[in-house]
């Protein structure tokens, strides 16, 4: 048995949301940026580093060939050993929970399946279809690039954009939306695409 079918109630349910969220699947092409160089962007960036464990909730809908869904998601980080991914259903009290450890990821859902394995990635992708770059989306998440990726700085000092590989496949963020009402501001709306998928995440709030 294929260990997504120990799922098929839960991701039925996030199947049927839809992807509702409306941000453009679309990149967009009419950025202005600033030089990397640029004192302001310079400060936020530090900011950003500070900020080595963290909350967030929202929505976030998924599109591949071969999967579509959209679901609430919280995420609570503390170190790339520590963190956790909770997707559930906005129509349902299904619920689907990716919890990182030491010994590697244990994924279960409200209706006490669960399965752990020390490939994080491949248990992703056999039971979610996902093939999200989970290592990378801590520091993804709150707008900090690795410094050595092709990125992008926005007129508003933040960062617009960036282009990275993983696993030999180039995924692009496009920062589209900030919560500026905080400091340091982090991302509100998110579109991270690669040849083959497309994970829209918006933000709705932070805690740090």
């Amino acid at each position: 048995m294929k260990l997504k079918q120990l799922f098929p109630i839960l991701l039925s349910a996030f199947i049927l949301t839809g992807c509702v969220l409306d941000i453009d699947e679309n990149r967009p092409t009419d950025v202005k940026t600033i030089s990397k160089s640029d004192r302001t962007w310079q400060q936020h960036l530090a900011q950003l580093k500070r900020i080595t464990h963290y909350a967030a909730t929202g929505q976030l809908g998924y599109i591949s060939p071969t999967e579509r869904f959209s679901s609430r998601f919280e995420w609570q980080y503390q170190n790339p050993n520590n963190y956790t991914l909770k997707l559930y259903s906005t129509i349902s009290s299904s619920s689907l929970v990716l919890q990182m450890h030491n010994a590697g990821m244990t994924i279960s859902d409200n209706k006490g399946n669960q399965r752990s394995e020390r490939d994080a990635k491949m248990l992703v992708r056999e039971i979610v279809g996902m093939e999200v770059p989970l290592d990378q989306l801590a520091t993804w998440l709150k707008g900090q690039p690795d410094e050595r990726a092709d990125y992008q700085v926005g007129e508003n000092h933040y960062l617009a954009s960036f282009s990275y590989p993983v696993d030999g496949v180039t995924w692009s963020a496009d920062y589209l939306v900030y919560h500026q009402n905080q400091t340091p501001a982090l991302p509100k709306d998110i579109l991270l695409k690669n040849a083959n998928q497309t994970l829209k995440i918006r933000v709705d709030n932070w805690a740090f």
